[in-house]
């Protein structure tokens, strides 16, 4: 091996040690994820909002946290807000932050969907000195590769969504139907908002946004980590008008309301009506109402989550962070590489 090389590989290693990692990362999680709390401080004792949150937009990057009617902050103590990311378990300690500034709301019967921006961004999931050799390196391929995704976030939104893939998130396939014609098509930017309703954002430039607007209607399953491959195959699904069922890698079976085509594999299914459509800059955000959910098993679904995470969960273990990054490209791609 030439010199050239070698030295790349040692600065690359004192710079970044064994976290060079994928930033989608993905994991096999039972779902309800109980790794991550989710906890809003600024409206005194603070909230547990785990199960009551949902990212809303990537460019920019917006959250949405639901409040009950009349209870929400008010005036300047929406600005005051923080949501922070800690372990549920063990020292329960802090992993990330993100500092809100209120940008509008979604009023809804009895609810009200604050969408809020990052004010500030900080993650703990890696000493400084690494966390910061990262963010140069991001900044780098920003501006040496061209951008193809229609997506520009800015470098605090980016931090701020990298704090947000702490908390896992599941990857679903959702499935539309309707007498024009159907489609199926992974997912995962989404959440739980309380009170039987489930929000999801979809990006604006593809069909499949156009596709649920026009059906009002989908079934999310979640998907066991063995498939986890078809799932990323279809992720081209998205710019598709419709498919032909009778041609997928899988059997399909009908939702138990809606009668939409859903993968017979599928851990969980939930059908979901929806009720507000909110255009925010490249996504369109969805909030829906949960009309029927089924749980089939209780087998590991599959989650991304960021590789900072990832990293920190598996500190101190590098034979299992390399045997973790293998099996990740095979989750991605259905074969090791």
């Amino acid at each position: 091996m030439s010199i050239l090389p070698k030295t790349r590989r040692a600065l690359k290693h004192l710079f970044f040690g064994e976290t060079a990692l994928p930033e989608e990362f993905t994991v096999g999680i039972v779902e309800p994820q109980t790794e991550i709390a989710l906890w809003l401080h600024g409206m005194g004792t603070p909230v547990d909002v785990t199960y009551r949150y949902s990212t809303a937009c990537s460019d920019p990057f917006v959250l949405c946290l639901p409040f009950e009617e009349g209870r929400a902050p008010a005036g300047k103590d929406r600005d005051r807000l923080s949501l922070k990311f800690c372990e549920r378990s063990g020292q329960k300690r802090v992993l990330g932050e993100i500092g809100l500034t209120w940008k509008e709301t979604i009023p809804a019967a009895g609810s009200e969907f604050f969408l809020f921006v990052p004010r500030n961004a900080k993650n703990d999931c890696l000493p400084k000195l690494q966390l910061y050799a990262h963010y140069l390196l991001h900044a780098y391929k920003q501006w040496a590769t061209v951008n193809t995704s229609g997506v520009t976030m800015s470098s605090l939104h980016r931090r701020a969504a990298m704090v947000s893939f702490i908390r896992p998130h599941p990857v679903m396939l959702g499935s539309i139907q309707d007498e024009l014609g159907g489609n199926i098509f992974p997912m995962n930017i989404m959440g739980d908002l309380g009170n039987d309703r489930f929000g999801f954002a979809l990006k604006d430039s593809r069909r499949a946004a156009h596709l649920v607007e026009r059906t009002g209607r989908i079934a999310l399953s979640s998907v066991p980590l063995s498939h986890s491959s078809i799932a990323f195959k279809f992720a081209a699904h998205h710019f598709r008008q419709s498919v032909d069922w009778n041609e997928l890698p899988f059997a399909t079976k009908p939702s138990s309301t809606f009668h939409i085509p859903v993968p017979v594999f599928a851990l969980r299914v939930r059908e979901l009506e929806v009720e507000k459509i909110h255009k925010i800059g490249s996504h369109t955000f969805f909030v829906a109402r949960i009309l029927s959910d089924e749980r089939f098993s209780e087998a590991p679904g599959l989650n991304v989550i960021h590789g900072y995470y990832q990293a920190w969960r598996l500190r101190g273990r590098p034979a299992d962070l390399k045997a973790s990054r293998a099996q990740d490209g095979f989750n991605k791609c259905g074969h090791y590489e």
